[in-house]
């Protein structure tokens, strides 16, 4: 069973980064380089946890109940708050305008097409580092923005590298990092209260540093959990 972590329990410091998987190769006569990148991409933190009293006490028996790496938990993706462009929704553009309206906004037949005005942000599908979101305004730009994340299946979390403007039906591609580790259909959009399923690095990365009578430190290193 996976567990969270304490919701009660706040890291004084966090390092959390995406760490690709790359191999080089260099001329040793031109020192012309050829990197290529490989599978297995994750997310990497560092969590430094400053507890003293029953916190601590707790806290430690936390660690020893994940056995080192032996138990995986989910995490909260410290790395930012929440999404940061306006998710506006073809709902909320269609309320504005009109259920059936032509696409810039008018009621009379100048040239423009037809937008049928329906829809709520989510996934259409996405394989590799490309992801299809709809339901979102339509010609709009920032309704996603690059730095914005989301989460799927839950518990992994893809950070938006490249965002665009939506088309005429509310659609666009996005690029995420790290890549999907298999092809998805459609799903929830999920951009806020993102969790990553990591686990402790090695049998030592728990180890912690008590200042007496009752004071310790913990400076543990974590990876994704990519089973």
């Amino acid at each position: 069973m996976i567990s969270d972590w304490p919701e009660d329990i706040h890291p004084v410091a966090v390092a959390f980064w995406f760490q690709p998987v790359t191999v080089q190769s260099a001329s040793p006569l031109t020192r012309q380089t050829l990197v290529l990148e490989r599978e297995g991409s994750r997310w990497v933190a560092e969590v430094t946890v400053d507890l003293s009293g029953a916190d601590a006490a707790r806290f430690g028996a936390w660690l020893a109940a994940c056995r080192g790496p032996v138990a995986s938990f989910r995490v909260p993706f410290w790395l930012h708050d929440g999404a940061t462009g306006s998710l506006r929704s073809m709902d909320e553009y269609a309320a504005a305008i009109g259920i059936t309206r032509f696409s810039d906004g008018t009621d009379f037949d100048d040239g423009a097409g037809f937008i049928e005005g329906t829809g709520q942000p989510h996934i259409t599908g996405g394989v590799a580092a490309r992801l299809a979101v709809a339901g979102f305004a339509p010609w709009a730009e920032g309704v996603l923005r690059p730095g914005d994340a989301v989460s799927l299946p839950p518990g992994t979390v893809h950070l938006l590298v490249q965002t665009g403007r939506t088309d005429i039906d509310g659609r666009m591609i996005v690029t995420v990092r790290p890549p999907l580790r298999s092809p998805i259909g459609r799903a929830p959009l999920a951009t806020d209260g993102l969790t990553v399923r990591m686990r402790l690095a090695n049998d030592e990365a728990g180890r912690g540093r008590t200042r007496p009578p009752a004071r310790t430190r913990w400076n543990l290193n974590l990876v994704e959990d990519l089973a």
